[in-house]
């Protein structure tokens, strides 16, 4: 592969942005993402950076997974669970989002109950057989299902040949300690040639909604997901060669092959938001920045997190209401993008988002057929966009149809358009910074000792606005800001991640060597199987711990001092420790890594004042209001220039504003550094105002 030109690909709500490194350094490209078909804007960005005939490595951060999972257009499943538990999933937990709300939508699995299969077996709490799954009880499972795909087959077959069940979930009580009975049904039902989930194989731990849940949506994703990149790899393969790879980036924040992948969809939960928060770590590592907050704002929404110093966090994941026990990166997500849609509700009240404008028609200022104000089109009006200048000029947005739209929408409350312009930013704005809060503040983490990396391609233009509502003194731009995502495709490293509930008090590091063994074996095993030498894997053993008598865990790395560092950690998360409980073992994660390319490569700076192309009024809130403004281009600044605001600088990707008090410098690595100038107040966070923070 030492000749394959390797692309990062990344699917966005607007945009597909494609990155690759080239002789001259990176390249980049966006195209208009085309949400009938998203492997259409995929090929058009490969086919743009890597000519076909020749062969690539597409590494391809995909929203397929995500949106299925959230527009509820998912496969039909059959659902084979312990006789008595057919209505977990109907059930779910006793959690009420809602506390006041009278009638509450519940967010279920949309399990449909005429294909539930409940099935004569039970285990213990500890994993002992005390009713055994008989031969008898697993054909006739099997019959009845193979009935139900034969009936629906003929049913559907006028419409698009699809059968009623295009996938099954085998989800039986604690089959997390004992496999046996799940295996024993899988080896069946695998001979009616549709995808089988196992949600000991899946999702070994315990909390049976939470491990049902996961297995039903893989399932669920499977017959929607999988087809879709057998179709991009076999594109991929016919126009460059059948020796061309596809890797899809996983939740996790790790590359895996596409029919791997493919395999395991739920994994690919969070695949998009992942590429950015892959990138930031590893320029916050090439930079010496220690814990960081991310804002990466895109066309239909705008994704957050604190990523502490070392190795990305992991978490189970929430979706559509659902928890999955597949770990992903700590991503929170806000409705708040470029397209997202403002209006007046029902009270009078301005709002902005979760509706989308999304790729198409896209904001009004694209001149495709949007009737609708957005945060993009607030942005032109206020100044803050240039209609000349984004894309590098290959894009000219219609200003005069921006204005008139605001102009209608702020007609009923005798607002301007330059009014309405403002007020949609700060509402934005202010989305950003409650997401920000929660992440950071919520967590006990003060944002004031933080540096914000924004990225998107509307990250620049609210980054120093919303950094300085929060006190924080320092923003980071990364290069190619807009196609960020894109450029921690190429970073990821190929990555295997496996959970095992244990369930017992803290054993012994001996103890615990063993118990990581067999994990260790089935990784190598699958990364071996990925194309990935075994010696170049590289082990991250997790424990996930709590006290006796505690429902929540949190995960510490395997090493000395363990009890310590628990006690230690436990003290700094809840204000207190009790060293005279036991620590219990809940789970074992074991993380595989193939080796990574380091994409971050210092250069000399030479420190000097940067030349303005042009300047323009513009509005600047986070400035004071109305101004004058330097505008700049980003890809003639060298390392080591230097510019006052209030400027704007514009790139191919995207669009960085610089507030008044706040000076700009491009650093060795190309990154553009924000900062509070000298003598300038930000509006930081004092004690009242922390503490409000936090309630």
């Amino acid at each position: 592969m030492a000749s394959t030109r390797r692309v990062g690909i990344d699917t966005g709500g607007t945009f597909t942005d494609a990155v690759t490194v080239g002789v001259d350094g990176y390249q980049v490209f966006k195209c208009p993402t085309t949400p009938d078909e998203p492997s259409r804007a995929v090929l058009t960005g490969l086919a743009q950076l890597a000519p076909p005939g020749k062969p690539v490595q597409l590494v391809h951060g995909t929203t397929h997974a995500t949106n299925a999972l959230l527009t509820g257009k998912l496969g039909s499943v059959a659902y084979v669970t312990t006789s008595g538990f057919g209505d977990v999933l109907a059930i779910g937990r006793q959690d009420r989002e809602d506390l006041y709300c009278l009638s509450p939508t519940l967010r279920r699995p949309q399990q449909d109950p005429r294909l539930v299969f409940e099935v004569q077996e039970r285990l213990s709490a500890d994993g002992k057989v005390i009713q055994k799954l008989s031969a008898e009880e697993v054909q006739r499972t099997a019959d009845a299902i193979a009935k139900k795909i034969k009936s629906g087959s003929k049913r559907s077959a006028s419409k698009n040949g699809q059968p009623v069940i295009q996938a099954v979930a085998i989800c039986f009580l604690h089959s997390y300690l004992n496999s046996v009975h799940e295996k024993r049904m899988a080896r069946a039902l695998r001979k009616l040639k549709v995808p089988v989930v196992c949600s000991s194989e899946l999702a070994a731990e315990h909390r049976e909604f939470e491990r049902f849940t996961t297995a039903w949506a893989d399932a669920s994703l499977a017959p929607v997901v999988g087809p879709a990149l057998s179709k991009l790899q076999q594109s991929v393969r016919t126009q460059w060669g059948k020796t061309s790879q596809v890797r899809i980036m996983r939740s996790d924040g790790g590359t895996a092959s596409a029919s791997a992948a493919a395999s395991e969809p739920v994994h690919l939960a969070l695949s998009g938001p992942a590429g950015g928060l892959c990138a930031a770590r590893t320029l916050a590592e090439a930079r010496g920045d220690r814990a960081i907050l991310t804002l990466d704002m895109g066309g239909t929404s705008t994704d957050v997190a604190l990523l502490g110093e070392g190795e990305l966090p992991l978490a189970p994941m929430e979706l559509g209401g659902m928890t999955l026990l597949s770990r992903g990166l700590p991503i929170h997500s806000v409705g708040t993008g470029g397209g997202s849609l403002a209006k007046w509700d029902a009270g009078g009240a301005l709002t902005v988002g979760p509706a989308s404008a999304g790729a198409v028609p896209g904001p009004v200022c694209y001149g495709r057929g949007g009737e609708l104000a957005t945060v993009t089109d607030a942005h032109l009006v206020a100044g803050r966009l240039h209609p000349n200048r984004f894309l590098s000029g290959e894009f000219e947005l219609d200003l005069a149809k921006s204005k008139a739209t605001l102009t209608a929408l702020g007609a009923s409350a005798g607002l301007s358009a330059t009014q309405v312009a403002e007020s949609i930013l700060q509402i934005a704005s202010a989305d950003m910074e409650r997401a920000l809060r929660r992440v950071s503040l919520a967590e006990g983490f003060d944002p004031r000792q933080l540096t914000l990396y924004a990225f998107g391609g509307a990250g620049g233009l609210h980054a120093a606005w919303v950094a300085s509502r929060l006190g924080m003194q320092k923003v980071v731009m990364p290069p190619m800001a807009g196609a960020f995502s894109a450029v921690g495709l190429l970073a990821a490293p190929p990555r295997r991640t496996v959970v095992q509930s244990i369930l017992q008090a803290l054993p012994n590091a001996t103890e615990r060597k063993l118990l990581f063994t067999p994990l260790e074996t089935r990784l190598r095993k699958e990364l071996h199987a990925d194309g990935i030498p075994v010696r170049g894997i590289r082990l991250r053993r997790i424990l996930e711990l709590r006290s006796e008598g505690q429902a929540a865990e949190f995960p510490l790395l395997e090493g000395p001092r363990l009890l310590q560092r628990f006690h230690e950690e436990h003290q700094r998360r809840v204000g207190y420790t009790r060293p005279d409980r036991p620590v219990l073992l809940v789970n074992l994660r074991l993380q595989a890594d193939g080796p990574a390319p380091n994409p971050w490569r210092a250069q000399r700076t030479r420190k000097h004042q940067a030349k303005a192309v042009e300047q323009r009024q513009a509005l600047l809130p986070e400035g004071g209001g109305p101004c004058t403004v330097d505008w700049y281009t980003r890809e003639e600044l060298k390392p080591g220039a230097r510019l006052l605001g209030p400027a704007v600088v514009a790139e191919y990707s995207g669009t960085t504003v610089v507030p008044k008090g706040w000076h700009a410098q491009v650093d060795g690595f190309g990154a553009l550094e924000l900062q509070v100038g000298e003598g300038s107040k930000s509006r930081g966070l004092g004690k009242a105002s922390a503490m409000e923070a936090k309630s």
